[in-house]
């Protein structure tokens, strides 16, 4: 059987299955249903009566456009899932599909993407490509590696530190790129077993992410789809990511004793080497030396963008007030990564930024993310999102409820699925309760977690943890299911017990 054919049996199968089930998810003419199918016909521009409102989104007609738009969504993750290749082409594949059978117009399809989002992302990404030609990180890694170099445990809590906070300031994925480069270099300099760091370099990695709008591509997403504040994010969920990297650093420190013990013989047995190695790099870096001079003004600016990310809502209301105008909160963070980047001509030649561009920017990611807007907004508009949020509200029967369902519910669909696009699905439904008084806005933190958290389970679950797995194998460090499991299961399952208990106090 060759691939096109097993392209369409999945297909086929997945359409089969969704519209038999939105044939039979059924909207009653209880409280709930009322609300939430209200709101939905507000959200298309139905401008009919309640029970007309019932009468359409529960008819035939409508059933079957909601299973057909279902099943391209499906189809597209499916596709994703089977090959992580086929995630761009696959999601272009599904849209053409919904215009070409006229699920939805081009116009709605169009409208339904955040732009500024898009925009922003290009920028950070920009961004980062700068900072790492500055040689910013590889300074990072050279100081944690010259103070960590008699004691293993200070190595692990300085390694979890740094792919912390270059995943909250930066990103993921160029956090776990110079991290695992920093256990890589570890390991051909002391020869010893690194998996479990890389692994470690992971998880703290992702739990990093969480703690600034701009870790994560949900994050990111959540913030804009949602309006929310960024003081309002960083307040949430930056106390709760410093929790959560203290228990995963109390949980892996035990579940690997006796490694570290391994870990402080060879520090011992590779003094010498290690000395030498941070003393040639340290040269390399002397004072008045122009790299170090680029290092420590692109220091600087890293700060200054994190700060400026952190403050923009106190900096909105200061321009608005200047300028005399009010100022969008979201437009204006769209723009932060551009004014960094012209502050950098400084440093970076005029005429390198579009090479920057083309090379720091994952346009197939951009791509993905656009189509997946789309995609999922047609769900919203043609009332899937509305029966299965009604779903929800019968099973979910209190407002902790809805908060544990919500966590665990997209942190198992996140340990097999590409977390953005489980949280993408689920964003939809919770912005929905939130709308009708049945949630509140920690709802949408439920969904940070366990989209972040849940992604965590397996080495396929983020972006992060495929990266950091190809790059070990490059250096042919194979990194096993069954290492990643060991240490995921008991640590990603307490920090998930943890961001639920922390949401219920709150």
């Amino acid at each position: 059987m060759n691939t096109f054919e097993k392209v369409v049996i999945i297909f086929v199968s997945i359409l089969a299955i969704s519209i038999i089930a939105m044939h039979f998810l059924y909207i009653g003419m209880d409280s709930t249903g009322q609300l939430i199918v209200r709101q939905w016909c507000e959200e298309i521009g139905l401008n009919v009566s309640t029970s007309m409102c019932l009468e359409t989104i529960n008819s035939s007609r409508m059933s079957l456009v909601q299973g057909v738009s279902l099943a391209l969504f499906l189809f597209a993750i499916a596709l994703t899932v089977i090959r992580m290749e086929w995630r761009t082409a696959a999601a272009m594949l599904a849209l053409a599909l919904l215009i070409v059978v006229g699920i939805a117009t081009p116009q709605i399809i169009l409208n339904a993407v955040s732009w500024d989002l898009i925009l922003f992302l290009v920028g950070s990404m920009t961004l980062a490509g700068i900072f790492r030609e500055l040689g910013i990180f590889r300074y990072l890694a050279l100081r944690i590696l010259e103070l960590a170099k008699s004691n293993a445990i200070i190595l692990v809590v300085l390694l979890s530190l740094l792919s912390y906070i270059l995943s909250a300031a930066l990103g993921e994925v160029t956090s776990i790129i110079y991290v695992v480069m920093l256990a890589l270099e570890i390991a051909s300099i002391m020869r010893v077993d690194v998996a479990p760091l890389i692994i470690l370099s992971v998880l703290a990695t992702n739990t990093g992410s969480t703690a600034m709008p701009i870790g994560n591509p949900i994050g990111v997403y959540l913030l804009f789809k949602t309006n929310m504040s960024v003081s309002m994010f960083i307040r949430t969920a930056f106390p709760l990511s410093i929790l959560n990297l203290a228990v995963l650093l109390a949980a892996f420190i035990p579940l690997e004793k006796g490694l570290i013990k391994t870990w402080n013989e060879a520090f011992k047995k590779f003094a010498h080497r290690i000395e030498a190695y941070v003393a040639r790099h340290r040269i390399e870096l002397r004072t008045g030396n122009r790299e170090a001079t680029r290092i420590y003004i692109g220091l600087g600016m890293l700060l200054a963008f994190i700060l400026t990310v952190a403050f923009n809502d106190f900096i909105v209301q200061m321009l608005s007030k200047f300028y005399g105008a009010p100022i969008d909160p979201h437009a204006f963070l769209a723009f932060v990564p551009y004014i960094f980047i012209i502050v950098m001509f400084a440093l970076i030649p005029m005429e390198e930024i579009s090479k920057f561009v083309e090379r720091s920017v994952e346009w197939s990611s951009i791509l993905f993310f656009i189509f997946l807007f789309m995609l999922s907004y047609v769900l919203t508009y043609t009332g899937v999102m509305t029966k299965l949020a009604y779903v929800f509200s019968h099973v979910a029967v209190s407002p902790f409820m809805l908060l544990f369902v919500m966590l665990f519910a997209s942190a198992a669909l996140s340990s097999v699925l590409d977390n953005l696009s489980v949280i993408v699905t689920f964003t939809p439904i919770a912005m929905l309760f939130s709308q009708i008084g049945l949630a509140s806005s920690l709802i949408y933190f439920a969904l940070l977690f366990g989209g972040v958290f849940g992604g965590n389970y397996t080495p396929v679950g983020s972006t992060a943890n495929i990266v950091a797995v190809g790059l070990a194998e490059k250096r042919r460090i194979k990194i096993t299911w069954g290492n990643w499991l060991r240490l995921a299961l008991v640590i990603t399952t307490l920090q998930l017990v943890v961001s639920l208990l922390y949401l219920y106090f709150l």
